[in-house]
């Protein structure tokens, strides 16, 4: 069986205001999160002066329009002050 493609709207970070195309697994569902490896099979070049340290997690949305959106959850490592 082929997996359906999905486009959906990625909210912050480096793919911010851009739509990411996914596969639907089984159930219907796309990933729960995207990560660096898959920004950067996608996106490439295009990310060489980009923060790319997070992830984009999917969440559900309610209204018109896609069913989900990604948005993007930087690391959160504190940074050393010496």
């Amino acid at each position: 069986m082929v997996s359906d493609v999905v486009e959906i709207p990625c909210v912050e970070g480096p793919l911010d205001s851009r739509d990411a195309w996914v596969r639907l697994d089984d159930d219907g569902v796309p990933p729960a999160y995207l990560d660096q490896s898959w920004m950067w099979v996608e996106y490439g070049s295009e990310l060489l002066d980009a923060d790319v340290d997070g992830v984009y997690a999917l969440e559900p949305i309610a209204g018109a329009g896609p069913p989900w959106r990604y948005l993007w959850i930087p690391n959160s490592r504190p940074r050393r002050t010496t």
